[in-house]
Order: structure tokens, then sequence, then C-alpha cells
């Protein structure tokens, strides 16, 4: 999954914004019984409706809903599938992670788990460096793809003296990685990296001259130092934790961390994977847990909604195993200041 996609579902705001997520069986068709509890769901979606939208909007939201699982019903499924519908927009995205059979009705959509799926869905990049060529790739855990564009690769002409090669490459990697930030693994002779990108920040290395290897190679090379340093997510984020405890910077439990996300001062959130709190926000922005969760006056997930406050606020989201952050109410987080 794109981040962009993400980020947009993120920016969308409207009523009603329904979130229907399945878990699927990878590549397969959606069985009997998934059909069955995709139905259902849809249903839940029109009887929650009913009495809160207009009938028309309640008929096309629904219908859409429908539709779009119908389209995807008979292609090769992936772990889950997450189907988005409001008035607006819409969108499917298929998850590489599997899901809890849910819908959700809010003023946005729900993203928690596309926020979970990008982190261990791996996108990742990897930048080739040698003296005379730059080559940049993008890839997950099957494959790796080059970029090719005005500016990749890029090749050393004659007019580059080696201050101006070096420039050049720093400036163009690091607005590469500012525009669409990953994980990245460099390749190249070390001593060569070391000279011309000594400020790059990378989560592993390929050593070697790589200008002439290709997708695959590089792959095969890349993707173990990738899935090393996706093992030790979750321990970093309770690393992150302990020493803004440490520095006065900590915060913990819902209602805390809804405030201070509102506020804007959280820098990065940690969530365990289940935790969900239906609840009524009162004008002083007090959350009080509801258990009518269906009904109009209740946000559906509040978790969520303070996770997509600080993603828009420009701070990260991790998400961790469930019982990781019990003594943290279930959710913490790394403050600004």
């Amino acid at each position: 999954m794109h981040r962009a996609v993400l980020n947009d579902l993120q920016l969308r705001r409207c009523y009603p914004s329904v979130t229907l997520l399945l878990a699927t069986t990878s590549g397969t068709p959606l069985s009997a019984s998934q059909r069955d509890t995709a139905a259902r769901l849809v249903d839940e979606v029109d009887r929650r409706l009913t009495g809160d939208v207009d009938t028309s909007m309640r008929e096309a939201v629904v219908a859409e809903l429908a539709a779009l699982v119908a389209d995807c019903a008979d292609e090769p499924a992936t772990h889950a599938l997450a189907v988005f519908v409001s008035p607006e927009h819409r969108a499917v995205v298929r998850l590489g992670r599997t899901v809890d059979d849910r819908v959700t009705i809010d003023d946005t959509f729900t993203t928690r788990d596309l926020v979970a799926d990008l982190n261990r869905t791996a996108l990742y990049r990897v930048v080739t460096v040698s003296e005379r060529t730059v080559r940049v790739f993008i890839g997950d855990r099957q494959r790796l793809v080059e970029q090719r564009d005005d500016v990749w690769p890029l090749v050393r002409t004659e007019e580059h003296t080696a201050a101006a090669w070096t420039r050049d490459l720093n400036q163009l990697v690091r607005r590469e990685h500012a525009t669409y930030p990953l994980p990245t693994v460099l390749a190249g002779v070390q001593r060569t990296v070391r000279e011309l990108a000594p400020h790059l920040v990378a989560i592993g290395f390929v050593p070697g001259n790589h200008d002439r290897s290709s997708a695959s190679q590089l792959h095969h090379a890349a993707w173990p130092l990738v899935v090393d340093w996706l093992r030790t997510d979750e321990t970093r984020a309770l690393e992150l934790l302990d020493q803004a405890r440490s520095a006065n910077r900590y915060a913990g439990g819902i209602d805390e961390i809804w405030t201070l996300a509102a506020d804007g001062r959280i820098d990065t959130v940690v969530v365990e994977h289940g935790y969900r709190l239906a609840a009524r926000v009162h004008d002083n922005h007090q959350l009080v847990p509801a258990d009518d969760p269906h009904h109009p006056d209740v946000n559906d997930d509040v978790v969520d909604d303070a996770i997509e406050t600080v993603l828009l606020s420009g701070g990260n989201a991790v998400i961790v195993s469930d019982g990781a952050l019990a003594g943290s109410g279930r959710i913490a987080a790394v403050l600004r200041y």
C-alpha cells in the first residue's frame, strides 16, 4: 500500500464515512463464509444508517459499498480487504495482515489497520552509490523495482567534478526521501559510500559495486536487512517510551493522549493492535466511554481518531502487540515538549 493512499484517506472529512474491514485468505477469491460475512457487514451499515441520514444518501452509500465488495469477491485476495465509502469518496485497499471483521461509521475513515499494514508491509528503498552512478529502487517483501525517470538513475557526466557529484547525489537522494520517506538500504563499496554519502541514514548496507546488479540480486541481498529492522520495530518503540519517561516527555492512557494529540504535542504514539474504545466526546473534549457504540452520537473508536490526529500533525504511529503496553493503559506517547 502506498503511503499517499493513507494520507489521502486521513484527510477526508465527511459523514457518513464508512469503513468495512474483512479478513480474507491470501491468494484465493472470497470464500462462501467470507462473502456471507461481507454481506452481514453491509447489512449492518444499512441498519445503522437508517434514520441517521436521509434515505437517498443511505441507499447510495450502501449500494456503493456492496458494489465494491462484489468487484473484489472473485479476485485473488491478500490477508484482508478494507473498503472505504462516503458520499464524496470511495477506495479499496488490500492489506498484507489480517484484521478483525467490522464496520465503522464516523465523519472520518478508520485507518489504524492501514497504519499497521504500512509499517509491516515494509515498502523500502535501495540506493546504490558509486563514483559513476546512483540507482534508486523501491520494493516490498516480494520484489524490487528500479526507479527510472528524469532523475534516476543519476549518471556522472564529464562536467561533474568530484565535489559537484557528491553534492548532487546527496541533494537528490535526500529530496527523494523527503518526498516519500522509506526505510533505506545503501549499497556500494564501503569506502566510496563513506566518502560520497557520509550523512545518508540507512537501516542496512550491502557491500560491493552494484552499478550492474539486477533488481532481483539487490532484493535478495537487501530484504534480510529489512526483516531484521522490522523485528526491532516494537522494541525500538518501547525503548523510545522508556527514554521519554526519563526525560519527562511521556504520556499514557487515552484521556491524556486524546488531549495532547489535539494540541499537536505528540511526536510518536504507540498503540496496542487490539485496543479500541467507543466514547462520547463532550464539549470540553472529555471522553466518556460508551456501551452503545453504534449510536450516532458515539465515536466508534477514539483510539483510531487519536492516531489519525497525531499523523496529521506530522507525528508517527507504531502499532505493537496486545499486552505490550499493559502498564500504560494500552496507549502511550513520546511528546515533542
